[in-house]
């Protein structure tokens, strides 16, 4: 049987160029909102109009740009409107995963739910902050695998992704909330799926959901809703 491999040289390409553009995008050079056209950046970094088109992709997969309807692509924008409509999705979406996964987390789950809790935590006390909004996504991930539907699972990061990317954004421009705080509100949530208790799992998801919303509308929609 023949094996056939992808060139190193076109993967490396589109991660670099896929770099390149979501550090202007944390620095502030590509500006929320602003359009990135495909034949320019070609120019600009002397590639291909592939190579250019498969990072974007990579970056729309991370969430910091968006295809809208006329296949333009622009950087990842949220109004504070957006931010509330994803979050009453999260509301449901995710309230149910929780309980799912209260109901299912076997010991080695628990336990490594419980590891990403305190990588969690450690990162929140070190201040490093781009490296805590990692953490909470793998920490939420868990759960969501934990739950065991894919189909779910595939929803929740669909609509997260651009709030975990422009949360990047903002905390990379220096605005950032009470990392330490924020961290240790997974706590109740995470005694909970230990405990297999699915109602109370959901009420303290609930729970905290309610100040992740205040920090989100506080830290990174109040600008977006400033600048409409």
């Amino acid at each position: 049987m023949q094996i056939v491999f992808k060139p190193f040289e076109t993967v490396t390409l589109r991660r670099m160029i896929a770099d390149r553009i979501e550090e202007a995008i944390l620095n502030g050079t590509l500006r929320e909102g602003e359009r990135l056209v495909e034949r320019r950046l070609a120019s600009q970094f002397g590639t291909s109009l592939t190579a250019v088109r498969e990072a974007l992709i990579a970056l729309e997969a991370d969430g910091f740009v968006a295809k809208k309807p006329n296949a333009a692509t622009y950087v990842t924008k949220l109004t504070h409107d957006a931010g509330k409509k994803i979050f009453a999705v999260r509301k449901v979406l995710e309230g149910f995963a929780v309980e799912q996964a209260a109901r299912l987390a076997t010991p080695g789950q628990a336990k490594e739910l419980e590891k990403a809790y305190v990588d969690l935590l450690s990162t929140a006390r070190s201040n490093k902050r781009e490296q805590f909004l990692q953490c909470d996504f793998s920490f939420h991930g868990k759960i969501w695998a934990i739950a065991d539907n894919e189909y779910l699972e595939t929803a929740l990061r669909r609509i997260l992704v651009p709030i975990y990317a422009f949360s990047a954004m903002r905390i990379h421009s220096g605005e950032a909330f009470d990392l330490l705080q924020d961290a240790q509100s997974h706590l109740p949530v995470l005694e909970a799926i230990k405990a297999k208790d699915p109602a109370l799992a959901r009420k303290r998801f609930l729970s905290a959901l309610d100040d992740w919303y205040a920090n989100t509308e506080a830290y990174v929609l109040s600008k977006s809703n400033q600048e409409k």
